[in-house]
Parts: structure tokens; C-alpha cells; sequence
């Protein structure tokens, strides 16, 4: 079977570059090579010392050493590097599921976290989420598999922890873990369990979506079968990737105060201003992430609203149709500040309250 359409792939590969402000981005406004050297201090000699063959096919050591730093040490031979998050689900979904399975998660959702599930004939059960992430809904019906995505796209909401039942099985996909708005890093519901996995990467947090390193984190013996697996698509991550994600992370608490710091003033800003926006109702803060969601006026299409405001505001938006839902709109958070606002500024002049 195969999978549908990625509804958001071809309006973000469309627009994306060519907009003076871009809020329908889920990750931090990427940096240049250059920026990114600076800022972790290389030496470029290091970068000419990379060998440019096949990384270890489970990642290098010194990076899972890294990725295990963030879950309580859990030893590194529980942990897969992938090519992006994207490859690490594909993988456990595959491993996991079957045409007989059932499986359970918050709705509006990441379209790969029930898609890929669905090609392979699982049946889904979606929770409301738009208000709430109610951990009690989500546990209500037993589930071969039940999927928490936190600080959750599209809403930004986090989740309380004493409310889950460990006793079941439970991927966490912690993509936002490192913009955590209470915390230095948001918690993982990770625990060293046969039956708890957890997905994670440095990708859209610190402004490098194309290096697309992520990871799995599982007990060694689905790690064996997952890397298994991984022989036949990927093999390996890209050696170049792998250098830079590792120095990403053996710095990343310095690198992530200023990025945290223009998140939240963008969020500050919005917030501030967005009731001053005709057709917009409302508007609750993420609690980590780069993304939230702002309420339309009841009868107001997403879809035809946010094509007016890429037309009249040069302002890039993700209607709610691209996660088969309608009503709202998903903000990126992740813009450069000035054009951040100047955009909000822009909104606000064409579609006056």
C-alpha cells in the first residue's frame, strides 16, 4: 500500500524561499554553514579532517554518547542515529505494526505519525487535541501502540507526566525537547522499557534542517532489528552531518539561549497583537516548540484566508486543511525577529479588526 499525499510538503517547497515572512515553517530560520561554524568556534581544518566514508551504520559512539546524555544515560547501543526523525518512525512503525494493530494519538497531528501507520493497515483512533493533550482520552481504549508527540505540532501544548500509564506501549516523539519555555530541556518519557520508544533530533530546534540527523531510542534488541532495517534504505548517515550534529551537541545549551530568547520574543509578539487581526479568535501560548495555532471565526476557510494574506501581506501560513482539519491556522515561530514582525505588522494593515 501506498502512503497519500504529504498535504504540507508542496506549500512549504513552493513558498518558502520566496516569501518576505514565513510563519508556516515548523523549525528556526536555518543558518548559513558559515554561521554555524562560528558559532560553535571550528576550526576549519577540523571540517577538512572528515573522512568521507560510510559512517558506522548505527552512528559514530561519540554521538549516540551525546543523544544518550539526554535520556538519563541510557547506554548507546539503545540508540539508532537516522536520517532525520522521519526515517527513525518509518523504521519503528514498520517493525511495530501490522494490518491488525491499533493505534492512538492527538489530532490535529504530524501527518507521518498516523499515515505511515494507516499504509500499513493500522486502524487509528484519534484524540482531540485542539484544547487540550487529555493523556486520560488517549488511554481510555486499549491500543496496540499509543503515540505522544511533545511540545506537540501543531499546538505547542506540553503534556503532565504523572498521567501516563507506562504499563502500556508508548512512542514519545520529542522533536522540541531543547525548546522547552520552562526548562533548560524539556522532560522525556523515555524510560529503559521493552515496550517504550522515543524519537528525537537536533534538526529544527538549532537551525539545521538539512544536516536531517535523528535518532531512535528502544531497548538494544529492537535497536538491532531497526538498524537492521536501515541497511536496506539509508545504510548510514552523511559523515558531514554526523561531525556538525556532534559539536551541535556537545555545545547545545550555549547555542540554544539566543534561539530560545527569539522564539519567545516572537511568541510575545503575536500574542500581543494578534486580536488586532480581523477573522482571528484565539490564540493559547505553545509551552515549547516553534509552533501554535491561532483560531478562525467560525465559517472562515483556512485555506482561502491564508492565500489572502500570502497575496496581500507576503505572509506565509499553513491552513488547517494541510492537517485534514479546518478552522485554524499554524504559526511558525521560528522567523528572524524583524521579519517576524514586520509580517505581523504587515497582517495587521490588510486585515484590520
Amino acid at each position: 500500500m501506498e502512503p497519500r499525499e504529504f498535504f504540507i510538503e508542496d506549500l512549504l517547497e513552493s513558498n518558502k524561499n520566496i516569501v518576505s515572512c514565513n510563519l508556516g515553517e515548523s523549525g528556526y530560520k536555518n543558518f548559513l554553514l558559515k554561521e554555524l561554524i562560528e558559532n560553535l568556534k571550528l576550526n576549519f581544518t577540523e571540517l577538512e579532517q572528515i573522512s568521507l566514508s560510510d559512517s558506522p551504520n548505527q552512528g559514530s559512539a561519540q554521538l549516540r554518547k551525546e543523544v544518550s546524555k539526554l535520556y538519563n544515560n541510557v547506554p548507546i547501543d539503545n540508540i539508532l542515529i537516522t536520517t532525520g526523525t522521519s526515517e527513525a518512525l518509518f523504521l519503528l512503525f514498520q517493525i511495530l505494526l501490522n494490518k491488525k494493530s491499533k493505534v492512538s494519538l492527538f489530532k490535529p497531528s504530524f501527518q507521518a505519525l498516523y499515515e505511515i501507520p494507516k499504509m500499513i493497515g493500522a486502524k487509528i483512533r484519534f484524540i482531540n487535541g485542539r484544547n487540550k493533550l487529555d493523556l486520560k482520552k488517549l488511554f481510555s481504549k486499549k491500543q496496540d501502540l499509543y503515540i505522544i508527540n511533545h511540545p506537540h505540532n501543531p499546538t505547542g501544548f506540553g503534556i503532565d507526566f504523572e498521567k501516563i500509564d507506562y504499563s502500556e506501549k508508548i512512542l514519545f516523539d520529542e522533536h522540541y525537547r531543547f525548546l522547552d519555555f520552562k526548562n533548560e530541556l524539556g522532560a522525556t518519557g523515555y524510560k529503559n522499557k521493552e515496550n517504550i520508544f522515543a524519537t528525537g533530533s537536533i534538526t529544527k530546534c538549532f537551525g539545521v534542517t538539512g544536516l536531517r540527523i535523528g535518532w531512535l531510542i528502544a531497548d538494544k534488541e529492537f535497536v538491532k532489528r531497526a538498524r537492521s532495517y536501515k541497511d536496506y534504505l539509508t545504510h548510514t548517515v552523511n559523515p558531514i552531518s554526523e561531525f556538525l550534529a556532534l559539536k551541535i551537541l556537545q555545545n547545545w545549551k550555549e547555542l540554544i539561549i539566543p534561539i530560545k530568547k527569539n522564539v519567545l520574543k516572537n511568541i510575545d509578539f503575536f500574542s500581543k497583537n494578534y486580536k488586532k487581526i480581523l477573522y482571528l479568535k484565539n490564540f493559547k501560548r505553545p509551552t515549547g516548540g516553534l509552533v501554535g495555532l491561532v483560531q478562525l471565526e467560525k465559517n472562515i476557510l483556512s485555506e482561502n484566508y491564508a492565500k489572502k494574506i500570502l497575496k496581500k501581506a507576503d505572509v506565509f501560513l499553513l491552513p488547517a486543511t494541510k492537517f485534514e482539519e479546518e478552522g485554524f491556522l499554524r504559526i511558525g515561530f521560528g522567523e528572524e525577529n524583524s521579519r517576524f514582525e514586520n509580517g505581523i505588522l504587515r497582517w495587521i494593515e490588510n486585515f484590520p479588526k
